[in-house]
């Protein structure tokens, strides 16, 4: 019986075809369809203003050469520190001010409480000229002993009763502030600034309308920077980057806009899907008592918690202005002992949590004089991004909260020069530890590479990529 034979030039256009539809199944050929990917534009000459960088709450009530604090405060790119003094504890403060003076980092000094003295049974202020004075003197104390007093915030969280009511009404705000800054240049300690009010939420409707609206022109001039706490629970509707942005179009209105200090945050979240954590606030002890490694657990040792912070500081950067705060930079052994609290970036150890991880490998890599450029629209939910951009680099970062991967498309326009790849880092896990392990979550940080491609007609560069499940993504571009 005879062979049929395909002709040569059949057979190989045959195969030819077949190599290109599979290649093209694959998208191992040309570029996927654009409506495939969830878009993330930025346009880069429309910048929010200069990056500030980022603060710590440090608790100085405890010091350790374990926790490295020079080194952490490097990692995390802190430009300014919170601390509080409640005891006689000068030790701990200028060992930890010999860690701050070599990296030019401000100290923001706040109190907890006003002293007895100057308060009646209630917990009332009654002697504001007093008080002021009693400031004076403590930033006289600070000076003497070499420690910085940048800027006081004359009461931490002053819509807190300490007895049967506040402990000063607005009114009585806007006199101590006149009084601390008279007392202050008294004594000539004219550089010492003065941050407040301090409240617990950044909303403007009631009472808390009353603590800017009570300020006269001199205090407004006198209070060098807004000060505000930041938490998921104290806001109306949950979401940190509107309430920031109302509070900044409400001073806006009044014209008051100025720098603003988000003196404490983090998440006030415990539960991330399915997984009910501890919260920080009341941690467990959790299946691991035989362990050196941990003996104590909470939301913070995981890593959709360290996603969540991550989103909120891309959130409060996004409007510019701001410096975020993070709520405590390290566990201290009082805290975790007595208090069962474990908010700290690290723990007992100096062990990075995973959201030191996440924020380290953010923040030591965000160019000098970066200034700020948000998206140009609203993200899809669970992804959060931010452009950090100067003269020589583009830095852009996402975060992918989701439990599934997402394709997205980075796209930068206005660069106004070349672009080019430099180099990218991705942080996520493999597999997320049971809550009732009690186990930190381990964070896997992998070197990356992306194409970048130029669009000659709509000028704009892009990259795509598929973010993995609970990620976050951190790409460097160079100017040529």
């Amino acid at each position: 019986m005879p062979t049929y034979r395909f002709p040569h030039a059949a057979l190989k256009i045959g195969l030819f075809l077949v190599v290109i539809i599979f290649l093209a199944s694959c998208s191992f050929f040309g570029e996927r369809k654009k409506g495939q990917y969830i878009p993330i534009d930025f346009d880069l000459k429309q910048d929010v203003g200069t990056f500030s960088g980022l603060g710590a709450n440090v608790p100085i009530s405890f010091y350790s050469r374990r926790m490295k604090v020079l080194q952490t405060f490097n990692d995390l790119g802190i430009k300014y520190i919170r601390v509080k003094r409640e005891s006689d504890n000068w030790d701990d403060i200028l060992a930890l001010r010999a860690s701050t003076s070599r990296l030019g980092i401000k100290w923001i000094y706040s109190l907890d409480a006003i002293p007895i003295d100057f308060v009646n049974e209630y917990g009332q202020l009654i002697d504001v000229k007093g008080f002021a004075g009693w400031w004076a003197e403590e930033v006289d104390e600070l000076l003497y002993q070499d420690v910085p007093a940048d800027f006081i915030e004359l009461l931490n969280f002053p819509l807190v009763a300490p007895g049967d009511s506040l402990p000063f009404t607005p009114e009585i705000y806007n006199e101590l502030i006149h009084a601390t800054r008279l007392e202050l240049d008294l004594r000539e300690f004219n550089e010492v600034l003065i941050t407040g009010p301090g409240l617990p939420n950044p909303g403007v409707d009631g009472d808390n309308e009353l603590w800017y609206m009570g300020l006269d022109q001199e205090a407004f001039e006198t209070l060098d920077h807004w000060s505000v706490q930041m938490w998921e629970n104290q806001i109306e509707d949950g979401e940190l980057r509107p309430a920031i942005e109302q509070l900044i179009q409400y001073l806006e209105e009044i014209e008051s806009r100025k720098a603003i200090f988000v003196n404490s945050y983090a998440t006030s979240h415990s539960q991330f899907g399915d997984s009910q954590y501890p919260d920080p606030n009341q941690y467990d002890v959790l299946g691991n008592l035989d362990s050196y490694e941990t003996y104590y657990y909470s939301a913070s040792f995981s890593l959709p918690y360290a996603l969540r912070v991550y989103s909120n500081t891309l959130d409060l950067l996004r409007p510019g202005q701001v410096v975020p705060i993070i709520y405590q930079l390290y566990d201290a052994p009082a805290d975790v002992k007595y208090k069962k609290k474990s908010w700290g970036l690290l723990d007992l150890n100096g062990v990075a949590k995973p959201i030191f991880t996440l924020l380290s490998n953010l923040m030591k890599r965000i160019p000098d004089r970066a200034v700020v450029v948000p998206p140009t629209q609203d993200l899809a939910e669970n992804l959060n991004a931010i452009v950090f951009n100067n003269r020589e680099q583009v830095l852009v970062t996402v975060s992918n909260e989701d439990t599934q991967s997402k394709s997205i498309q980075v796209r930068f326009k206005g660069a106004g020069r070349v672009l080019e790849f430099s180099s990218a880092v991705t942080c996520q896990s493999h597999e997320l530890n049971a809550v009732a392990l009690g186990k930190r979550d381990e964070i896997e940080t992998l070197e990356t590479e992306y194409k970048l491609r130029f669009d000659s007609e709509s000028k704009s560069y892009s990259f795509t990529v598929a973010m993995e499940p609970q990620s976050t993504l951190i790409a460097e571009f160079q100017y040529k």
